[in-house]
C-alpha cells in the first residue's frame, strides 16, 4: 500500500487505532483523521466527521478499521462500500510493511497461549523476535522496528482477517468452533473469515494444523497429532515427541488440560520448522506457567482450588476447561450475550458438582439447565454474589472454576477485568466467609 502524501481515516479510537495513526504519519501520510461512532478528531487539523457522509469530501485514499469496529450491518461500512472507498484492517495495514519472516496463528481458543509459547521458544535461537496482533501490542506499533532478520509472531483474530490481505510465511489454525456470532452473524461467515489466514499462501509457505483438520491450501501442510505416532510432532504415551525422539513428559509441563497439549504441539511444530533444538523447547515447556485468566490457579487453601478461566468467553472454551477435571467442580457460568446455545455445556457436566449462574445470561443458562434436566444450579445477579456463594459452599477437594462461556460486558470492560475482580474476591472474601 502506498502511504506517502495520501489521506487516511482511521476508524476506531482504541489502542490499535492510535497505533495506526502514528504508523501512517511516520510513513508520510498527508492527513490522518480518526473516527468512531461516538467521537471524531483529526491529527493535523480539525475537520468535522461527526456526519460520516462528509468523508467523501476528503479525498480519502483508504479507511483503516480497528478490530473493535463492527462490520456486518454497519451503515458506515455500507456507505464506504457504496462509495468505493477502500478499507483494510489495522492488522493487514501493518502486516504488509513487516520485514523478515512472519508467523500468523489463529483459532477460536488457545491463540494467546500458543503465540506466547512460540515467542519464548524462538527467543532461544533468534535475536529479533516480535510478538503482536490480538495481544496488547498492535502490529502497527512494532512494524517500524522489524528488519530483514526479524521474526514476527502474530496472534490473529477473526476481526483482523475480515478485510485486507496477508501472506504469512507460516500460518496455523488451532481450531474453529462457534464464536463471535453477534459480529459475524453465523458460524459459516466466522469460519470463512478464519480460513483467510492461508488464502494467499503459496507452495513456498507453510500451513500448520492438527491432523484431523482438513483444509484446502496452496501452502505446504505440516500436521501435529494427539494420541498417535507420526513423523511430525505428536503426543503419545504421555510424552511430546518430535519424529522418533521424546521432548518432554506431560508431568513436567505446568499447563493443564488436553487443549493445552494441542497448543503445545502446534507451538513445537512451528519451533521445529524454524530449527529450535529439542532441549531448548523442553526448557521453555518446563518453565511456562501459562497466562492470566486462562485456567490460572488463583488460590489453594484448605484443599479447595480456585481457578480463573475468565478468558473462556464461549461454550467450547468452557468445555475445554471442564475436560481438565474429573470431579467436584463448582462452575461459575454467565456474563453478557454473544448469541450462543449453551446446550453443549450440559452434555459435559460429568465433573460438575454445582453450577452458579450469574449476570445478564443467568436466566438463559438456568432455562437451558432445566431443558436438560439439570437441577443443581443457583443464579445470582452479579459475579460478586456468585463468587461469594461458591466460596460459601466449597468443601475440601472442590474446584471453584470461573469459566463463564460468555462475554463480560454486562458488568466489566473486558474478560481481564472480570478475572481480576474474581481473583480479588477469592483472595479477599475467602477468609471472611470461612472464619
Amino acid at each position: 500500500m502506498e502511504i506517502l502524501t495520501k489521506n487516511f481515516v482511521v476508524y476506531g479510537t482504541g489502542s490499535s487505532g492510535k497505533s495506526a495513526v502514528s504508523f501512517l504519519l511516520s510513513r508520510g501520510a498527508k492527513n490522518v483523521y480518526i473516527f468512531d461512532d461516538y467521537n471524531s478528531t483529526t491529527i493535523e487539523h480539525t475537520f468535522n466527521l461527526n456526519k460520516f457522509e462528509h468523508i467523501r469530501d476528503l479525498d480519502i485514499s483508504c479507511v483503516i478499521l480497528s478490530p473493535g469496529v463492527q462490520i456486518v450491518g454497519n451503515k458506515n461500512i455500507e456507505f464506504l462500500k457504496k462509495n468505493k472507498i477502500p478499507f483494510v484492517s489495522e492488522f493487514s495495514l501493518g502486516f504488509n510493511f513487516v520485514k523478515g519472516k512472519t508467523i500468523c496463528i489463529t483459532g477460536t481458543n488457545g491463540k494467546t497461549t500458543t503465540v506466547n509459547l512460540v515467542y519464548e521458544m524462538l527467543k532461544t535461537k533468534y535475536k529479533d523476535v516480535f510478538l503482536c496482533g490480538n495481544t496488547k501490542i498492535p502490529i502497527t506499533e512494532i512494524v517500524n522496528q522489524t528488519k530483514d532478520t526479524s521474526i514476527t509472531i502474530c496472534e490473529v483474530s477473526s476481526f483482523a482477517l475480515e478485510c485486507g490481505e496477508i501472506k504469512p510465511d507460516v500460518s496455523a489454525i488451532l481450531n474453529i468452533s462457534c464464536d463471535h456470532i453477534n459480529r459475524h452473524k453465523n458460524f459459516e461467515n466466522y469460519k470463512k473469515t478464519k480460513l483467510k489466514i492461508t488464502k494467499n499462501q503459496t507452495f513456498n509457505d507453510i500451513f500448520v494444523c492438527k491432523d484431523d483438520f482438513i483444509i484446502r491450501t496452496n501452502a505446504k501442510v505440516i500436521t501435529y497429532s494427539m494420541h498417535k505416532k507420526t513423523d511430525c510432532v505428536h503426543f503419545f504415551d504421555n510424552y511430546v515427541w518430535y519424529q522418533n525422539k521424546k521432548i518432554i513428559n506431560q508431568k513436567q509441563i505446568k499447563l493443564v488440560g488436553e487443549k493445552n497439549i494441542e497448543n503445545i504441539l502446534c507451538a513445537v511444530s512451528i519451533a521445529k520448522i524454524l530449527g529450535v533444538k529439542n532441549l531448548k523447547i523442553k526448557k521453555v515447556l518446563k518453565s511456562f506457567t501459562g497466562l492470566k485468566h486462562r485456567l490460572q490457579v488463583v488460590l489453594k487453601k484448605n484443599k479447595i482450588t480456585f481457578i480463573d478461566d475468565s478468558k473462556a468467553t464461549n461454550p467450547d472454551s468452557t468445555i475445554c476447561a471442564l475436560s481438565c477435571f474429573k470431579k467436584n467442580v463448582i462452575l461459575l457460568l454467565g456474563g453478557s450475550d454473544k448469541g450462543y446455545d449453551y446446550s453443549c455445556i450440559f452434555d459435559n457436566v460429568y465433573c460438575v458438582k454445582k453450577i452458579v449462574a450469574f449476570g445478564e445470561m443467568g436466566d438463559k443458562i438456568v432455562e437451558c439447565a432445566i431443558n436438560h434436566n439439570y437441577a443443581n444450579i443457583a443464579k445470582f445477579s452479579t459475579l460478586k454474589d456468585a463468587t461469594q456463594y461458591a466460596i460459601s459452599i466449597a468443601l475440601a477437594g472442590d474446584i471453584v472454576l470461573l469459566s463463564p462461556a460468555c462475554a463480560s460486558f454486562d458488568e466489566f470492560s473486558s474478560y481481564a477485568e472480570r478475572g481480576d475482580v474474581f481473583c480479588k474476591l477469592v483472595c479477599g472474601e475467602y477468609e471472611k466467609t470461612k472464619n
